[in-house]
């Protein structure tokens, strides 16, 4: 089967309604996975099919322009009006990602990345992260082993230290680990940030599209992760 036309035809019966789509046809499951890019705030997808059911996983990329239950409703749409395939809603995972090229900033501040820079002394790797917060810089030190999961790391620990003054008095945070990995076919940074209080202990999971620099990424990373919990480890 041919692409553009051919397997236009293949997926519709002539009267603009979906027929019967097999995903386990490489073909048709890569026009499936294209049609969903075109889903407002989608930007990448990578379906899994199933035997017992028409889809045993999807994982879409997303921006932060919608929420996730609103992105797995349109999927679900998408999936249902275009092929005639029905989806759990359970299968769906979620990654969002912050787009923007300005760098994250911390709702209610003006947190910015202004430099981050590791650099290697014998066998180990010393990092610098700088930030502002309006006019004030936030410098924050860390160091480990040098090798590639000894710099994530202290890039990392290099960038809580640097926002710590910011947060309450009475908590407390560490960085649970830090990696870059591919997720559909790009380059994520992703952070794990657990933060302690009197009320207990929560972790939070922050993300970072790897662009020029894998330092800046796992900074931003983290940022992200003490965004998502920043405005209750202040109150």
């Amino acid at each position: 089967m041919e692409h553009g036309t051919d397997l236009a035809a293949a997926l519709d019966d002539g009267a603009g309604r979906a027929s019967r789509t097999d995903l386990h046809d490489p073909v048709q499951r890569a026009a499936v996975e294209a049609a969903l890019t075109a889903v407002p705030g989608v930007v990448a997808a990578r379906l899994v099919p199933g035997f017992a059911r028409e889809v045993d996983e999807l994982h879409v990329m997303t921006t932060l322009e919608k929420g996730p239950k609103q992105i797995v409703r349109d999927v679900q749409s998408t999936l249902m009006a275009r092929f005639g395939v029905t989806t759990d809603h359970r299968v769906i995972s979620v990654v969002q990602l912050d787009e923007d090229d300005a760098p994250r900033t911390v709702p209610g501040r003006r947190v910015l990345i202004s430099s981050v820079t590791v650099t290697q002394q014998g066998l180990e790797s010393a990092v610098e992260v700088v930030l502002t917060d309006g006019g004030e810089e936030l410098v924050g030190h860390s160091a480990g082993p040098a090798s590639t999961a000894g710099r994530r790391r202290a890039t990392g620990r290099a960038t809580l230290a640097a926002i710590l003054p910011l947060l309450a008095e009475n908590r407390m945070v560490e960085l649970e680990g830090t990696e870059v990995t591919d997720v559909l076919g790009r380059r994520i940074a992703l952070s794990l940030v657990h933060f302690h209080s009197v009320k207990g202990g929560w972790t939070v999971c922050g993300s970072a599209m790897v662009r020029d620099d894998e330092s800046e990424a796992i900074a931003r990373s983290v940022l992200d992760a003490v965004n998502r919990s920043l405005e209750d480890a202040t109150s």
